[in-house]
């Protein structure tokens, strides 16, 4: 607690002792800063000044000051008829950007700030490729962006309207396998099992069934005329073929690859490459993954739909985007059958800036867990492959939400059912990470969460600001948080409206604009939020401020003080404001200090009924006004009344509203300690 800047007076032996009759030493207690938000974990009354007790619809400027939060509008025009299920801006190698949103399982293009769309398909003139309804995530890797929802394939937008879609090949079909006359005589001890793999730029397929063959020589004995011929059938998209020989069923080796033939004739100068085998599953499709991150030069992919358990790896460089062995790509099952399921993965740099995956899971019991960990390159023969190390942050806590993780700093701010939870670095042994409760401010809010349709929480950073958009008691998110970064001040009815998603896009005039854009549950259009916007949509929303029941002298709550006079200064006024003053008087215990106050341009009246604290209702009939003439304005109460402590509240309902609050202040002198005549005494 603060001092509250005046030197206290001595209480007498009657701690209930009337106010003196010639008030003297004036002082003046003011309070100009509130960074330290919202804080609904403790009662009113016990809140630090600098503490706020709501701020719905508000945030905080540059100095903490609070501020009426950005309003809310649509953003060019709709697609088409369809409810948005995913949108991302498109970065080109000349820095074009180009606006991509996903909307009944189409995908469509902006190259002018969303004004007009055009439809993106496939070579074949497919448009759609998604299943609607199904929430679709983005992730631009090199030159190309990588479009996923966890239920169809991959799609891979390069910057045209033709979009490459990840599509299974069928497993080849052996036709013959014959060996020269050489190996075929006598004694023919040796048989040699022979399967074949199509390729695409993706992955593998299974590899087929095996045909035999007798020879009476090991392999590295095969020369130019004794020899083994192979032959397939030709597969249609496959850019190459791996051939897999062994002499037992399951453990066939790779030897080699072709490209467009259909043939191989093994004369034994390829080796067996014993670490690489037949493959037992197709992944020229690419998994189905609701989750994909860029981390160094391989994109780790999460929350597979066929394979839970699965942390997919990518291969690196030009094979980017690629997920089958042929490509150096890997796996990583975690703990198969267990609780904890991979569904969010992100990078997380170490202090010489190395790439780190960062793994979020989820468990039945809502607790979860986060995995870390890199690759280490084993090289066997001339054979190198990648192989996963990962280890589970003792104590930590994962999420049912992974769009709510969202990177501060390099740090991570997410929800899990308990709290919402930091996850970063921390001094200590092995100098792992740590997840620590974030949200102790503001367990109330947080407990308003819905469980059941927490996995839709999203969250973004932008300008030292995380916007946490999460359904009270609601099933789709209708509010959504704020948190201050550099105060560490929560605003937890920051906006009393929800989005599905948020993403950054700067469009393509002359100034490169910047855009914060998002869209609702069921919205056809993208929206945008802005300073430069009032109200949600054109219509406004009501804010409302509630200070901390601030006391007299926080080191001696009983003590009172005679009130001359009360002042309220507000910064950039705009529209209509209201302001009331309460506070604890000796006579009347908790009451209104005077008649609301206006600040506004005009003379129509306006109207205030109903005096339940926190549940004002009022009304404001005047003609909306843009802007005041002074840059700031005050309003004062005159009191002329003992009082214990005081509590400001602010509101405003005008489209048209906008102000910063700056200064509140009391004027008096102080008094012996007592208790309002309203308090009851009970004697023991």
């Amino acid at each position: 607690m603060q001092d509250s800047g005046y030197t206290h007076v001595p209480v007498s032996s009657n701690i209930y002792s009337q106010l003196p009759d010639n008030p003297a030493n004036i002082i003046s207690l003011s309070q100009d800063n509130f960074g330290r938000g919202v804080i609904s974990v403790v009662d009113d009354s016990k809140l630090p000044k600098n503490a706020l007790k709501e701020a719905r619809n508000m945030t905080l400027a540059e100095d903490g000051a609070p501020k009426v939060r950005p309003g809310v509008g649509w953003f060019g025009t709709a697609p088409s008829a369809d409810a948005i299920d995913g949108a991302c801006m498109h970065v080109m190698v000349d820095d074009v950007v180009h606006l991509l949103v996903i909307a009944g399982g189409r995908i469509y293009r902006s190259l002018n700030d969303g004004a007009t769309w055009a439809t993106c398909a496939t070579s074949g003139a497919v448009e759609v490729v998604f299943t609607a309804g199904k929430k679709v995530h983005t992730e631009q890797a090199n030159a190309y962006t990588y479009i996923f929802n966890g239920w169809d394939n991959i799609v891979r937008y390069d910057g045209t309207t033709t979009l490459a879609v990840y599509t299974a090949l069928p497993t080849p079909t052996p036709v013959s396998l014959v060996a020269t006359a050489g190996l075929t005589s006598g004694t023919t001890p040796y048989t040699y099992r022979y399967r074949v793999t199509a390729v695409n730029e993706v992955g593998y397929t299974i590899a087929s069934s095996a045909l035999t063959v007798a020879v009476n020589r090991v392999r590295t004995e095969f020369d130019t005329t004794n020899y083994t011929t192979f032959v397939w059938g030709a597969v249609a998209g496959a850019s190459r073929y791996d051939i897999f020989v062994g002499l037992t069923a399951g453990e066939e080796c790779y030897i080699d690859s072709v490209d467009t033939a259909t043939t191989y004739n093994d004369k034994g100068s390829a080796i067996e490459q014993v670490s690489v085998t037949a493959p037992d599953s197709n992944t020229t499709q690419g998994p189905r993954v609701a989750d994909m991150s860029l981390i160094g030069s391989r994109i780790y992919a999460t929350n597979d739909r066929d394979y839970p358990y699965r942390v997919w790896i990518s291969g690196a460089g030009r094979y980017i985007g690629s997920f089958g062995s042929a490509y150096e790509s890997t796996y990583l099952d975690w703990q198969k059958g267990g609780q904890l399921k991979p569904i969010k993965v992100e990078d997380y740099r170490k202090g010489n800036n190395d790439p780190v995956a960062t793994i979020w899971c989820r468990s039945k019991d809502g607790k979860g867990a986060v995995l870390q960990g890199t690759l280490e390159t084993f090289t066997i023969g001339d054979v190198s492959f990648p192989v996963p190390n990962f280890f589970k942050l003792p104590g930590s806590r994962g999420t049912d939400a992974p769009d709510s993780v969202v990177n501060v700093l390099n740090d991570y701010m997410y929800y899990n059912s308990q709290a919402i939870y930091n996850l970063g670095s921390r001094a200590q042994f092995l100098n792992l990470l740590s997840t620590d409760e974030a949200s102790a401010n503001i367990r109330p809010h947080v407990q308003r969460i819905r469980k059941s349709a927490a996995s839709g929480i999203a969250a973004h950073f932008q300008d030292a600001r995380v916007y946490m958009s999460v359904p009270y008691e609601s099933d789709t998110n209708n509010y959504t948080i704020i948190f201050d970064t550099e105060r560490k001040a929560w605003l937890p009815e920051g906006f009393t409206i929800g989005f599905n998603r948020f993403f950054e896009y700067t469009d393509v005039t002359p100034d490169e604009d910047h855009h914060l854009l998002c869209w609702k549950q069921g919205d056809v259009t993208l929206s945008e939020i802005s300073n430069s916007i009032r109200g949600d949509y054109g219509v406004a929303f009501e804010t409302s401020l509630i200070t901390g029941l601030m006391h007299v002298n926080p080191k001696d709550r009983f003590e009172f003080m005679w009130s001359e006079e009360g002042e309220i200064e507000i910064a950039q006024p705009q529209g209509a404001i209201q302001i009331e003053l309460s506070g604890i008087t000796r006579e009347d215990g908790f009451k209104r200090l005077g008649e609301p106050k206006w600040i506004r341009p005009n003379t129509t009246k306006h109207s205030w009924t109903t005096h339940a604290w926190g549940d004002h209702v009022w009304t404001d009939t005047s003609t909306p006004v843009v802007s005041y003439s002074e840059p700031s304005t005050k309003r004062y109460f005159s009191i002329q009344e003992d009082i214990n402590a005081y509590q400001y509240r602010v509101n405003t309902t005008d489209l048209n509203a906008d102000y910063i609050l700056r200064t509140l202040q009391m004027k008096g002198t102080p008094t012996q300690a007592g208790k309002p005549r309203s308090w009851e005494l009970f004697d023991e």
